[in-house]
């Protein structure tokens, strides 16, 4: 009996010390809006930081894959990430993570925009031109889980004006910014999404690409990115990434920490923020969703109005958890 007792204790004392450790040690997501190992290099001073200023060890995961770091978020694996605006939504619906700060640009501006671009030297100058021509263009669109490169020129450009980009373009491909990019500079693609934070990077950082790009169309502003974090972190840990985020570039090493930031993307600092801030992208995701119910020619009528149903309470529930934020 005494062997089941001290067993059971040296089990117990093992877990407690798992744990211990692991609340030690702190996983943050990235989206990688370039090639992974750049987004490291630009991140890695404020990770750094970040490690100092919390005394635990930051761990980073950066994918092209959004849902993968959503997933992460759920599951645990990631306690707090950077995130486009659209899948940040799906973060919050599960009630396992909530936005804390969103990012601030250099300019004092709290937002950016979707653009789509063609190369300088394309016979493709306008989107009227575009629509007027169908069959004609091959296109690159963003991630499904992309604000700017997916969600904003849905509705904006395609919605609005009646157009399917299937039915539209010669060829329709996807893939993340600057998957969109390269397939421009190589003419792969007559057309991509991208979106003027990248674009801000690219002039600075590749002025000769950046030359051989024409914007043909922008949109009305996104909300900048936010950042979350998971809802059971211990308090502590929630005040200290909110006083480390919202303070950074302000302290005695703001120099250095401005200097991060301007490299992240063009960044003076972050903001307080909630989910509140989700509800815009929130209402362009409900008629994404509800718009593509209503052309799917598969569908009865009975199933249409099933599915509409089930949406609408979806986001029902949705927009006063977001409506809620806005109140706290």
């Amino acid at each position: 009996m005494m062997k089941k007792v001290l067993f059971a204790m040296m089990v117990a004392g093992q877990l407690l010390a798992q744990q211990a450790v692991a609340a030690d040690k702190l996983t943050v997501g990235l989206i990688a809006v370039t090639e992974k190992e750049d987004v490291r290099k630009r991140w890695q001073p404020l990770i750094d930081d970040l490690s100092k200023a919390t005394g635990q060890e930051v761990q980073v995961v950066i994918s092209p894959n959004y849902a993968e770091i959503v997933d992460g978020l759920k599951a645990n694996t990631i306690q707090m990430a950077w995130l486009s605006n659209k899948v940040a939504l799906d973060a919050v619906e599960s009630g396992k993570a909530t936005v804390f700060a969103r990012m601030v640009k250099a300019d004092g501006s709290k937002g950016y925009q979707s653009v789509l671009i063609t190369q300088t030297g394309s016979a493709l100058k306008s989107t009227d031109q575009m629509f007027k021509e169908p069959g004609v263009y091959q296109f690159a669109y963003g991630d499904s889980g992309s604000t700017s490169g997916y969600l904003v020129p849905e509705y904006y450009l395609f919605s609005k004006n009646k157009v399917e980009p299937a039915k539209l373009f010669k060829k329709v491909i996807q893939g993340d910014h600057a998957s969109n990019l390269k397939a421009v500079l190589s003419k792969t693609v007559d057309v991509a999404t991208y979106n003027t934070e990248s674009l801000d990077m690219l002039k600075k950082e590749a002025p000769a690409d950046f030359n051989r790009i024409r914007v043909i169309w922008t949109s009305p502003q996104i909300p900048n990115d936010p950042l979350l974090y998971r809802k059971d972190l211990p308090q502590g840990t929630k005040n200290k990434l909110e006083d480390f985020f919202t303070n950074y570039g302000k302290g005695k090493n703001a120099a250095a920490q401005k200097d991060t930031l301007k490299k992240i993307l063009n960044l003076s600092g972050f903001q307080r923020s909630n989910d509140a801030q989700l509800k815009p992208i929130a209402d362009l995701t409900l008629f994404s969703i509800l718009r593509t119910n209503m052309n799917d020619t598969k569908l009865s009528p009975q199933e249409k109005q099933k599915r509409f149903d089930e949406v609408s309470a979806r986001f029902g529930k949705l927009s006063a958890i977001l409506e809620s934020s806005r109140l706290n």
